[in-house]
């Protein structure tokens, strides 16, 4: 994102932020109303519900950002110099652009931890992860979140360094340690993410079960895995960029900075299709919900076939 971009490329940008931050935003609708459909899914996807609300403020950081820049270029204030404290306090969408990256990596530590203690320490488990200490850890997440943003505040007050645009991303609109730092973070977050699904693999394969069960169960972690590290490079991609960006090792058109960039989002998108096939009780709670509404009355053959499919391989 720079001064030297066109102002088609700009325009483009904004308007593709908006439909693809509008999907992302209902697939984390869907996702958090299948989660939270009983008090038991509530209660067993506590980590996966504040996870998605956390992904949730990303994609809304995608409605905020491209409705806020076109604002900026139909008043035609885009390309007038802003400092760093204008960008932070003058504009609406940076906060949410950090926080909804933030606190999703906050989250997804967490479940990670929760998931190699499950594996590691089974016996530990029970004792560390009750519902009450999964509440207090959400709440920590959070306030980390918040502190952050609060770090962010601070190094962006009165900070008079100018930006030769309007784009006030996290990059234009907080210090260049905290810029740095906090793209860093997310790539690490999702470092630790794989690592705990490769340490469940091994013990899988230490102490693999026997039959179809233990076959099912080692290509879900497969996937898990795969999917985790396509997540990884969908992240680092996006923080590589803003990091060169900020430093000036290159420069790129808008356009393709929102495309790198929007690939975080598309991990909200993913996760709603991956439910869908992998997850029968999702699948089935979505279509319950949806014969409630008088949608449809039937359930759905496409994903009947393929978590058909996908079982009959395993």
């Amino acid at each position: 994102m720079n001064s030297e971009s066109s102002y088609a490329s700009t325009f483009a940008m904004c308007i593709y932020y908006l439909p693809i931050g509008t999907i992302a935003t209902l697939a984390n609708f869907i996702n958090l109303a299948m989660y939270m459909h009983t008090k038991e899914r509530r209660k067993t996807y506590m980590c996966f519900i504040a996870l998605e609300l956390g992904e949730l403020i990303n994609s809304v950081s995608f409605l905020l950002t491209g409705s806020g820049r076109l604002e900026l270029l139909r008043t035609h204030h885009f390309y007038m110099s802003h400092t760093v404290h204008e960008c932070f306090y003058g504009t609406f969408w940076v906060h949410s652009q950090i926080l909804g990256t933030e606190i999703p990596t906050l989250f997804l530590i967490m479940t990670s931890v929760e998931r190699i203690v499950a594996v590691c320490w089974p016996e530990r488990f029970n004792k560390i992860f009750t519902e009450k200490k999964k509440g207090v850890m959400i709440v920590a997440c959070t306030l980390l979140g918040l502190a952050s943003l609060g770090s962010a505040a601070a190094t962006s007050y009165n900070n008079a360094i100018l930006n030769n645009s309007g784009h006030c991303g996290i990059i234009h609109s907080t210090a260049e340690w905290f810029a740095t730092s906090h793209f860093v973070f997310i790539i690490v977050g999702y470092g630790v993410s794989l690592l705990s699904l490769v340490i469940m693999k091994i013990y899988s394969m230490k102490f693999r079960m026997t039959g179809k069960q233990g076959s099912r169960h080692d290509s879900k972690t497969n996937i898990l895995i795969a999917f985790t590290g396509a997540s990884l490079l969908l992240v680092a991609s996006p923080s590589i960029v803003m990091i060169g960006l900020r430093y000036k090792w290159f420069v790129m058109e808008d356009m393709w900075v929102a495309l790198t960039y929007s690939t975080t989002v598309m991990i909200s998108i993913a996760n709603m299709i991956i439910n869908f096939i992998f997850r029968a009780d999702f699948r089935q709670t979505f279509f319950r919900c949806m014969n409630a509404a008088g949608i449809t009355h039937h359930k759905d053959e496409l994903f009947s076939h393929l978590h058909h499919t996908t079982s009959s391989h395993h």
